[in-house]
């Protein structure tokens, strides 16, 4: 794991709960990351996974009944999970931004992309006038690489295409410099050529701004052009977490090594795909043990009992019984 004080972004043993009338559901069990100023970290995980929820968590918009029901969120060295609705607001925009998968729900079809701008800037910037936020508003256009920025401002959502709206998404996420981006699936409705233009764009105004992502997927493929490391969660858990090259190249976990088979070589002539055989269980069937133990081909009388926590696998950290001597 990072030194705390390098961290921007510090998740510590989040347990996220959804009380119902039949008990309560673990959403979230015993969730850990941390990520860098300047840093991109990539969770991946098939849906059901944790992923979004962890996001969610982080920003303090869990619906109700769910809550978390223990662990900690620090930004920047300062405790946020404690905090109420009122002041997760002001955090909100001004120091964690938002980037979501369809970028049509996040923009308002009634007013111009340069008035939600401009309403975004000055709501997190109160002491920025009209025209000067109008101005960013206008720059930041530039900076997200939208032609012809200074005319493009009064046009409306409907007039941009899917990857020019999300580059508006990303202009708004931007638009109060905050320390932390939380993306969720953002290249997901668009076509190949554009979710390259996309991650790419992500990837330079990460750096240039020094600014933390959390890039949240299902495709390996943007992980690899886009991400520093990779958290693998599955049924709620962080499974592994560790440098994009060593996860994707030599995969300690047998869940990972799945997701990483199911992916078809260039070039290569296969009669079938790989699959992962079974399902991920629900949240409330979690078996005992190891939750991947039942769909594990590798699995042993110790994964059907114990459950493992996270331990060092050379540069990263692996949530599995065949990394303790080898026996399972």
């Amino acid at each position: 794991m990072l030194d705390a004080t390098d961290a921007c972004l510090e998740v510590r043993n989040l347990v996220v709960e959804f009380p119902n009338r039949h008990g309560t559901v673990t959403a979230l069990n015993d969730v850990s990351l941390q990520i860098r100023p300047g840093e991109i970290l990539g969770v991946v995980g098939e849906s059901g996974a944790g992923k979004s929820m962890t996001g969610l968590a982080i920003q303090g918009l869990l619906e109700r009944p769910g809550h978390i029901a223990s662990g900690e969120v620090w930004l920047s060295g300062r405790r946020i999970d404690k905090l109420t609705d009122r002041q997760m607001e002001q955090i909100r925009g001004r120091e964690i931004g938002a980037i979501f998968q369809d970028p049509l729900t996040s923009l308002n079809p009634l007013f111009t992309v340069g008035a939600q701008l401009v309403e975004t800037i000055r709501q997190h910037i109160p002491q920025m006038g009209k025209q000067a936020a109008r101005d960013r508003a206008i720059g930041l256009l530039q900076e997200v690489g939208i032609p012809g920025a200074t005319e493009r401002v009064d046009h409306y959502p409907h007039q941009f295409s899917g990857g020019m709206r999300q580059r508006v998404v990303i202009a708004l996420a931007l638009a109060a410099n905050p320390k932390l981006i939380i993306a969720d699936e953002p290249t997901t409705a668009l076509d190949v050529s554009i979710q390259a233009q996309i991650t790419g764009l992500l990837r330079r105004l990460c750096k240039e701004h020094g600014t933390a992502v959390m890039l949240v997927t299902h495709d390996m493929g943007v992980i690899a052009e886009t991400a520093d490391r990779i958290a693998v969660m599955y049924a709620g858990r962080l499974i592994e977490i560790g440098p994009v090259e060593t996860v994707l190249k030599s995969p300690a976990h047998p869940y990972t090594k799945g997701l990483m088979a199911s992916i078809p070589a260039l070039g290569a002539r296969v009669a079938h795909l790989h699959q992962i055989d079974g399902a991920m269980p629900r949240l409330n069937a979690i078996p005992p043990g190891c939750a991947f133990n039942p769909r594990c081909t590798m699995s042993g009388p110790r994964c059907r009992r114990d459950r493992p926590d996270l331990a060092p696998t050379g540069t990263g950290l692996a949530a599995c019984w065949l990394h303790d001597g080898g026996v399972a």
